[in-house]
């Protein structure tokens, strides 16, 4: 995974600018935004120069995690109120940067708080999570998701997931669950889990989901 822009670093987060008229609310794990371990910034210029402009807010306000048990302590700390308040500040400044509609996209700990936004908040038109657990019961739904899971993942139940297909399946919601033969953070190339033929795949499903959203709205 290559930078292909170069956003904005800034207190409250990392703004990378491309196409405003469906924008992306990136939402980091648990090393934090700016860790050596991150590769979100990143992951926002992928997106602005595949058109869509998209912001990740600091979660942990300026704090990062070196290691996993670091990143486990700061992911313990963060309030599920604080987090969701900063995603809609997030939504905000897309929507004044002049943002039509929004999705939000989030790995790991940002993949709970992804799924989480979907049910609760009414600023987005769809969601990503990346091998994040919904937290959310499925049928409080009401907004397109797409999830990718890690076969091999240590921190999330598969089990768990797969009963939560299951009820989004009976509550007839617009989802897509896929799963791939890695570890947990397999999109990570900061990091061991890093899986470049895993990481392409779920690449190119976000990005049609994405403008699959776009054609939509």
């Amino acid at each position: 995974m290559t930078k292909q822009a170069m956003g904005e670093r800034s207190q409250a987060g990392y703004l990378a600018r491309g196409d405003a008229d469906l924008s992306v609310v990136v939402l980091h794990e648990s090393y934090g935004l700016f860790s050596p371990l991150s590769n979100v910034p990143e992951v926002c210029d992928r997106l602005a120069a595949a058109g869509f402009q998209s912001l990740a807010p600091d979660l942990y306000d300026g704090r990062t995690a070196a290691t996993v048990d670091e990143s486990l302590h700061l992911m313990a700390e963060l309030q599920e109120s604080d987090a969701l308040a900063s995603v809609k500040e997030a939504a905000k400044n897309l929507l004044d940067k002049g943002a039509r509609r929004l999705t939000v996209l989030g790995f790991c700990m940002g993949g709970v708080l992804s799924f989480i936004s979907a049910v609760e908040l009414d600023e987005f038109a769809g969601a990503v999570v990346f091998y994040g657990t919904p937290r959310r019961p499925p049928q409080l739904l009401r907004i397109p998701v797409l999830a990718h899971y890690a076969l091999h993942d240590t921190f999330v139940s598969l089990d768990e997931v797969r009963r939560i297909e299951s009820e989004l399946v009976k509550a007839q919601k617009r989802f897509a669950f896929w799963y791939y033969d890695g570890e947990h953070g397999f999109m990570n190339n900061k990091i061991m889990a890093y899986s470049p033929t895993n990481a392409d795949l779920a690449w190119e499903r976000t990005l049609a989901f994405l403008h699959q959203i776009a054609r939509n709205t």
